[in-house]
């Protein structure tokens, strides 16, 4: 897991030996941090989801899990389960799922869609996202 939360650490991040696509949608969501409106890289963290990251490790640095509705806490698959995240979208090899915290905070997970990554996360994100079973390459 590889969690982005400051500047320093944005910019680190994309010297990493990163999987290309993952360097290339990373370093697009942070350029794209800066805008006509204001800079908002201060007000946003990115936390890439990489084989081996446990449901844990998640709360550890962000304080929630995807597959736990916020409100009432029932769990995926539960039918009575509501996302509590903005935004969740497949971009070739990686799932990014945005969570906002009012008007002033984000979180990007940016979480790897191959076999070895969280598979319950994994799963969730093609459910909701509805495009079969493809992808799950090896990381």
């Amino acid at each position: 897991m590889i969690h982005l939360f400051d500047r320093a650490t944005m910019a680190r991040a994309l010297t990493l030996d990163l999987d290309p696509r993952l360097r290339e949608l990373l370093a697009e969501r942070i350029a794209g941090l800066k805008t006509e409106y204001g800079d908002l890289t201060d007000c946003t963290e990115f936390l890439i989801v990489e084989p081996g990251d446990t449901e844990a490790d998640l709360v550890r640095h962000v304080g929630f899990y995807p597959l736990v509705d916020p409100i009432d806490g029932h769990r995926w698959p539960d039918p009575r389960f509501k996302p509590g995240w903005d935004y969740l979208a497949d971009r070739g090899g990686w799932f990014e799922l945005i969570v906002t915290f009012g008007s002033t905070f984000a979180y990007i997970l940016l979480i790897a869609d191959c076999h070895g990554a969280a598979s319950d996360l994994r799963l969730l994100c093609r459910s909701f996202i509805s495009h079969g079973t493809g992808g799950g390459d090896e990381c």
